[in-house]
C-alpha cells in the first residue's frame, strides 16, 4: 500500500504507539530518577560541610584569637585529609588569610557569599576549583576579632556520578523503547490476528456459498460490531441474491411463453398456403402476445425503477372518496359483466402520488374483481388510525390459502399456477403495489378469511 491512496497499516500505528508511550514513560521516570539521584548527590554534600563548618567554626573559638588560628592552621588541614573535595579557608575581617588548605590549585580565591545567608549551602564555583557547593559561617572570637569560616565541595566527583548514570539512563530508555515496540509489535500483530481471520473468512464468501457467516462466538468482544452487521449483510445479500435468481428464472419463463407461442404459431401457419384470414389471425395473435411482452417489460422497467429511486414520487393531497369513485367507473363495465356493485365509504385525504395511488388501488380492484363471486360486492374503504391512513379494498369469494399469503407480493408468483398462461395474469400485480406503498415509506398487507380477502395499503399518516 502507498501513502498516495491514503491507507495505512494499522499494525504500525500499533507498534509505533507503543513505542513512543515507552519513549515518554522511561523518559519520564529516568527524569525522576536522575532529578532525585542528584538531589540525594547533592543534599549529601551540603550535609557534609555543614558539619565541618560547625567544627571549624567550634575550633575557632576555642583558639580565641586570629593570631591562634593561623599559627595552628595545620590542625584544620588535618580535619579534612578525609575529605579530599573538600576546601577551605579562613580569614579575618581584613580579608586576609589566616588558615586554608594549602594546595594553590585549590585555593579559595574568592570567598564572597552574594547573597547567601550564612550557614545555608548554595552553588558557587571558584577560579581554581570550578563548580561546587559551598557555605560560609561568620564568628566573633573571644578576642573581640571577627572571621570568616568558608568551605566549598567540589562537584566533580558527583557530576561524574550523574553523567554515568546519565548515560545508563539513555541506555535503559533507548533499550526499553525498542523492546516495547517489537513486544508491541507481536501483541498488536496477535491482537489483531482476528482481523485477519474475518478477512480471509469474508473473501471466501461468494455467489454459490452465500449462506456462509462470520464465527463470532468465540471471536473478541470488539470484532462482533463488525462481524454483527457483516453477517446481517450477508443475510440481505443471500435474500436478494434468491429473489433475483427466483425473478430471473421467473422472467425467463414468462417471457419464453409468448414467444413459444409467437414461433410455434407462425411455424404452423408458414408449413402450407393459407388464406388471408388466417395469416390476419396469426398477426393478430402475434400482436396480443408482443403487447403481454410489451406489458410485462414496462412492469419490469417500472418496478427496476422503484427500486432504485425514491425520487419518482409526486406528493399530492387526494381525497380517497373521489379517487374511489374515479377507479370504480373505470371497473363498472367489468363489475356489470359479473353482477358485482361496489360499495364506497371514507372521505378521507391523503397524501400520496396520484399516478401511483391510482395504479395501486387499480391492481386491487382488479384482483378483486377476479376473484369476486357473482353478485357479491367489493367495498372500498379509507379510514385514519395514529399512524396511518388506511385504504383497504375487501371481496368476498374464495379465500387466499395461508401457505401462499406470505407469497403473493413476490414477483411472478400465483396462487393458481393453472393460469400462468394467462396473457392477462403476470403475477405482477401486487408486486408493484409492494413497491409503491415503499416508495411512500408505508406498506401493504392481505387478511383473507371467511370467505372475504382484504387487502390494506397504509401510508404513513404523518405525510397526509
Amino acid at each position: 500500500m502507498t501513502a498516495a491512496d491514503g491507507a495505512y497499516s494499522l499494525l504500525r500505528r500499533l507498534s509505533l504507539a507503543f513505542t513512543i508511550v515507552a519513549i515518554l514513560v522511561l523518559s519520564m521516570a529516568g527524569g525522576l530518577l536522575y532529578h532525585s539521584l542528584s538531589s540525594q548527590l547533592t543534599d549529601r554534600d551540603d550535609t557534609e560541610i555543614s558539619v565541618k563548618l560547625d567544627e571549624f567554626l567550634a575550633a575557632a573559638r576555642q583558639y580565641g584569637s586570629a593570631e591562634s588560628i593561623a599559627s595552628n592552621s595545620a590542625l584544620f588541614r588535618e580535619e579534612l585529609l578525609a575529605h579530599p573535595a573538600i576546601s577551605f579557608a579562613i580569614v579575618d575581617g581584613q580579608g586576609r588569610v589566616l588558615a586554608d588548605f594549602d594546595r594553590r590549585d585549590q585555593r579559595l580565591w574568592s570567598v564572597a557569599a552574594g547573597n547567601s545567608a550564612q550557614q545555608q549551602p548554595y552553588s558557587c564555583s571558584p577560579p581554581s576549583i570550578g563548580p561546587s557547593r559551598c557555605i560560609f559561617g561568620d564568628e566573633k572570637l573571644p578576642s573581640g576579632e571577627s572571621i570568616r569560616v568558608v568551605l566549598a565541595h567540589e562537584a566533580k566527583e558527583r557530576y561524574s556520578v550523574l553523567r554515568e548514570y546519565q548515560g545508563d539512563v539513555w541506555l535503559v530508555i533507548l533499550g526499553g523503547s525498542a523492546l516495547m515496540g517489537l513486544l508491541g509489535y507481536a501483541i498488536a500483530k496477535r491482537g489483531l490476528s482476528p482481523v485477519k481471520a474475518i478477512g480471509q473468512r469474508i473473501s471466501r464468501i461468494e455467489a454459490h456459498n452465500l449462506g456462509e457467516r462470520l464465527d463470532i462466538s468465540g471471536g473478541p468482544v470488539e470484532l462482533r460490531d463488525i462481524a454483527g452487521p457483516v453477517n446481517r449483510m450477508l443475510d440481505r445479500l443471500e435474500r436478494a441474491f434468491a429473489r433475483l435468481s427466483q425473478f430471473s428464472s421467473d422472467l425467463a419463463h414468462d417471457m419464453r411463453t409468448p414467444l413459444a407461442n409467437m414461433i410455434s404459431a407462425s411455424e404452423i401457419t408458414l408449413s402450407r398456403k393459407r388464406s388471408t384470414e388466417e395469416y390476419e389471425a396469426l398477426i393478430d395473435s402475434n400482436i396480443e402476445e408482443c403487447q403481454r411482452l410489451q406489458r410485462m417489460i414496462e412492469t419490469m422497467l417500472f418496478l427496476a425503477r422503484a427500486d432504485h429511486s425514491k425520487g419518482l414520487l409526486r406528493l399530492g393531497v387526494l381525497d380517497c372518496h373521489e379517487e374511489f369513485a374515479k377507479l370504480t367507473s373505470y371497473f363498472e363495465g367489468v363489475a356489470d359483466n359479473r353482477g358485482v356493485h361496489f360499495s364506497l365509504d371514507g372521505a378521507i385525504q391523503v397524501r400520496a402520488d396520484p399516478s401511483m395511488l391510482r395504479r395501486a388501488l387499480s391492481n386491487l380492484i382488479s384482483n378483486a374483481l377476479a376473484h369476486a363471486d357473482a353478485e357479491s360486492e367489493v367495498a372500498l374503504r379509507a379510514y385514519r388510525s395514529d399512524e396511518y391512513v388506511a385504504v383497504e379494498v375487501t371481496n368476498t369469494g374464495q379465500t387466499i390459502p395461508p401457505e401462499h399469503v406470505g407469497k403473493i407480493f413476490d414477483r411472478f408468483y400465483r396462487v393458481n399456477s393453472a393460469r400462468q398462461g394467462s396473457a392477462k395474469n403476470m403475477g405482477l400485480g401486487l408486486a408493484i403495489v409492494r413497491s409503491i406503498m415503499e416508495l411512500h415509506r408505508g406498506r401493504v398487507d392481505v387478511v383473507s378469511r371467511a370467505g372475504s380477502t382484504t387487502f390494506t395499503l397504509y401510508f404513513p399518516a404523518a405525510t397526509a
